[in-house]
């Protein structure tokens, strides 16, 4: 029962929020001034994509990924988001031989790819286009993080920073002579239709990690099923997200996050036509909040 009165609570809050506090995330988010300022002194250009972060009292924890960026040779630029209070750097260049690939920049005082949630190691880039997206950070990373859909490819982010006013400036030095390992990498064939040099383990451990892809994407469908017809549905119909994607992204975050026999428990409450409360009710109140936040944007 306190389960329940929880997250109806939880639903009336977020709508509060949005209709409150909605006006004010703009100039909130305009009161970050936090330049980056990353300078090329090589002599070939630097293309960039860039995600960014910021923790809001009033929008709650959003992201943006954009790109792509350029900085040419001997030039300089503030590659910070406005209203972002974070923001990591993955790059692209080319050389002399004409090779375009992906060089991971480790900077001194700089955070290392992977070491944060707002710094992922790998993110799912446009290879012939243009991006630009924002949303909650649990939508961003769901959308953009590996196995990556057609027209996109893996990129392995560099580093970065949390400026804090402080306008930092990175300097890299990207070279015609670096030697560069082709962008995108070059996929193996799928695992039916194997190389004929591959051997039998190799061919087992594709067949494994593709059953293994289905089965969790099967667990997210059946609890984002039970959340789409619950109570919190109220609260997504003013998120930018709507029932559907918004339960499909804290669905994830569940299986994904939470311990095998907490999603197993839940899983066979599903199997037993249990309702959202009692299925759900084996998350924390704590991290179903946390999950909801970060799968939700409200409408401005």
């Amino acid at each position: 029962m306190e389960i329940a009165c929880y997250k109806r609570n939880l639903a009336i809050s977020l709508l509060t929020v949005v209709i409150s506090f909605g006006f004010l995330s703009s100039a909130y988010a305009s009161s970050y001034l936090n330049q980056v300022w990353v300078c090329n002194e090589g002599n070939v250009d630097l293309h960039y994509l860039a995600f960014a972060t910021n923790d809001s009292l009033f929008t709650g924890y959003n992201a943006k990924i954009w790109g792509w960026g350029s900085i040419e040779a001997d030039d300089c630029e503030d590659v910070s988001q406005s209203g972002y209070e974070t923001i990591a750097l993955g790059f692209l260049q080319i050389n002399a031989s004409g090779v375009r690939g992906n060089p991971v920049y480790v900077v001194e005082d700089a955070t290392r790819s992977g070491n944060a949630k707002w710094m992922p190691e790998v993110l799912c880039a446009p290879v012939n286009d243009r991006l630009q997206e924002s949303s909650g950070i649990g939508i961003i990373l769901e959308r953009f993080s590996p196995p990556c859909k057609a027209g996109f490819a893996e990129l392995w982010m560099s580093f970065g920073v949390k400026p804090g006013g402080s306008a930092p400036t990175i300097n890299l030095t990207p070279k015609a002579s670096d030697q560069l390992v082709s962008w995108p990498v070059k996929t193996a064939a799928p695992a039916q239709k194997p190389d004929k040099g591959m051997s039998d383990l190799e061919i087992l451990a594709r067949v494994i990690a593709g059953a293994a892809d289905g089965l969790q994407k099967g667990k997210i469908r059946k609890l984002a099923g039970v959340c789409e017809k619950s109570v919190l549905t109220f609260a997504f119909a003013f998120s930018k997200e709507g029932p559907a994607v918004a339960c499909e992204c804290i669905a994830g975050n569940i299986v994904r996050r939470q311990p095998d026999n907490t999603v197993e428990r839940m899983l066979a409450d599903v199997d037993a036509g249990k309702d959202f409360d009692t299925v759900y009710g084996h998350i924390t109140e704590a991290n179903l909040e946390a999950y909801m936040e970060s799968c939700l944007t409200p409408v401005r």
